[in-house]
């Protein structure tokens, strides 16, 4: 046996593992977490826990004090959740549990072993000590999605959420009750911390299909509830959209995210040089479905052709307050909104004949480390506009360089145009990559030094004169520390700014 498995023994109590890892076994995926339940009081779980985390040479910390859950750390950041059996009995506990597939449990009597390396625990068990009263093993067989008892929604509405990150991160479809049951109790959803509400969208997105979970979310209504300015998008430029409008457009284009990000070197070859984490491709993902979160509230006719001048500044300021509301970071949140108030960026560029080499490092000095994410959400965006299967058979022309422009213009649709934009997109993700180390390159004042050097107080100045002086130093046109103060003793100021 295991030193896990001994450690649980010397505690001389019934301890059962649960849910996911045993799901996770079944499936055949790695498992990066175990959930243990011990026939304890809450009051109690403190000193066991603590021995145990000795024991295994772990951290220990409290989630809920109050319930007794707690969770021990590994030092390879792989975490062991426990907290005491909930009801009469093991029996109780896992019938309370939200689905089926997360409903089985196994004592420790059934454990033939737990290890662990760096990145997934391995668990060896005897089958003939399973429990399974929700029929959880069919279910995983079947890939459904299904919950366990009626009032599973009631009794914790976020687990509508789960129910769609499930059936997305595991490829499973949700069966029709429980998609009836969150039809009758998607109102709510906002009853849960919006903290909650948050982690489960991001995991959503982590899927490869997160555009059809925000589909089936907003035919379920949940959608709707969480961002109900999107709704506002359905009616909304259907004159050139179609059915759905603009929500049609933003549903597309998170399509086309979720395609590039199975393969994103196959359509940005310069992708390799990006160094995006996961948490970037999540953010991302955010800004694709909120980019036109504007376009109904600037939507209007001139000389006969509808217009969104603004949305995309407008986009970003909207985009803050519901950021803010789901309790995303403020790093997260100015990261999004970057990408959000600039996305209009590089199809304006695209529109030139010329593409400078100076216009391509002032998005870089601009935007530093958001310049990669409003590449891939300009791709995206564009890429919306063709079908998937002409996207696929034009990669090859899409990463060639951009083609001149005919004397009479590009045409305001079509395949043509598309091709154009995304040829800009690849030559300035390209034109990044051959400039990395340049970018890179620390800067040479900070904005303490320039409000030293200038006697400014904080405020956008001194972001404005950070951005004028990184890009001077990025041309190549100041290289030292004189250099710069002399160029921003230059500038001139006004109450408006730069």
């Amino acid at each position: 046996m295991s030193d896990l498995v001994k450690e649980l023994l010397k505690m001389e109590k019934d301890v059962y593992l649960v849910g996911g890892a045993l799901r996770d076994y079944f499936l055949k995926k790695p498992i990066k977490d175990l959930d243990f339940v011990i026939a304890i009081e809450a009051s109690q779980c403190e000193k066991y826990c603590l021995e145990l985390a000795r024991g295994i040479n772990a951290s220990a910390f409290p989630l809920d004090i109050e319930k007794g859950i707690w969770r021990l750390k590994m030092s390879n950041g792989l975490q062991i959740d426990i907290c005491p059996i909930q009801g009469a009995g093991i029996a109780e506990d896992l019938i309370s549990r939200d689905f089926t597939i997360n409903s089985l449990g196994i004592p420790l009597i059934g454990i033939k072993k737990i290890s662990l390396n760096q990145e997934k625990f391995t668990i060896q068990i005897n089958k003939k000590y399973l429990l399974d009263l929700s029929n959880g093993i069919q279910d995983i067989k079947n890939k459904k999605i299904r919950v366990v008892h009626p009032k599973t929604f009631v009794d914790d509405p976020l687990r509508m959420l789960r129910a769609f990150r499930f059936a997305y991160t595991l490829n499973f479809s949700i069966e029709n009750k429980t998609i009836s049951a969150i039809k009758k109790t998607f109102r709510k959803i906002n009853d849960s911390a919006k903290e909650r509400i948050r982690e489960e969208l991001l995991l959503i997105l982590s899927s490869g299909n997160s555009a059809c979970a925000f589909k089936e979310m907003k035919k379920c209504g949940l959608l709707y509830m969480i961002f109900p300015d999107l709704k506002k998008q359905e009616k909304c430029a259907e004159i050139y959209y179609g059915k759905g409008g603009v929500l049609k457009h933003t549903f597309r284009v998170l399509e086309r995210m979720d395609l590039f990000f199975l393969s994103p070197k196959k359509y940005m070859p310069a992708y390799k040089g990006f160094s995006l984490n996961e948490k970037k491709i999540k953010l991302i993902k955010i800004s694709a479905l909120l980019h036109d979160i504007a376009k109904p509230h600037t939507a209007k006719k001139i000389n006969g052709r509808l217009r969104f001048f603004g949305h995309e500044e407008r986009g970003a300021s909207i985009s803050y307050k519901i950021l803010k509301e789901l309790k995303f970071s403020n790093e997260e949140i100015k990261y999004i909104c970057k990408i959000i108030g600039q996305h209009l960026r590089i199809g304006n560029i695209a529109n030139s004949q010329e593409i400078t080499q100076r216009a391509m490092m002032r998005i870089y000095s601009d935007l530093g480390d958001v310049a990669t994410g409003l590449m891939i959400l300009s791709w995206a965006d564009h890429a919306s506009y063709i079908s998937e299967k002409k996207l696929i058979s034009s990669i090859s022309e899409m990463k060639k360089k951009p083609f001149s422009i005919p004397a009479r213009g590009l045409p305001k649709t079509g395949f043509k145009k598309t091709l154009r934009f995304i040829q800009v997109v690849n030559l300035i993700a390209k034109n990044y990559l051959k400039n990395k180390d340049k970018l890179n390159t620390k800067p040479i004042l900070d904005g303490h030094e320039v409000m030293e050097i200038l006697n400014l107080p904080p405020g956008p100045n001194v972001g404005n004169a950070l951005r004028k002086l990184r890009f001077m130093q990025l041309e190549g046109k100041i290289k030292n520390r004189q250099e710069a103060e002399r160029y921003l003793k230059s500038l001139k100021f006004n109450r408006c700014g730069l």
